[in-house]
């Protein structure tokens, strides 16, 4: 993920190729805090959703980080 810069520019598109099988979370920036973040499970591989859980949240964050890993888990 270090192509990516750590804050986008509006309207702006980013690309990154994904090369090694896992899950990876991604947040907004500005609204993370809000729960705006996003999974993206790469070769349906769940090997190192633990530290994808570890990950220091907001609360709310949290709560739509475990919505999203049970629907990972789900499609696995």
């Amino acid at each position: 993920m270090e192509a990516l810069p750590e804050n986008s520019d509006l309207n702006v598109r980013y690309a990154i190729t994904f090369d090694l099988p896992g899950v990876y979370l991604y947040q907004c920036t500005p609204h993370g805090n809000m729960g705006m973040l996003g999974l993206i499970v790469v070769g349906n591989n769940l090997d190192n959703l633990g530290n994808i859980e570890a990950v220091e949240l907001s609360r709310v964050a949290k709560s739509v980080l475990q919505r999203l890993i049970r629907v990972a888990k789900s499609n696995k």
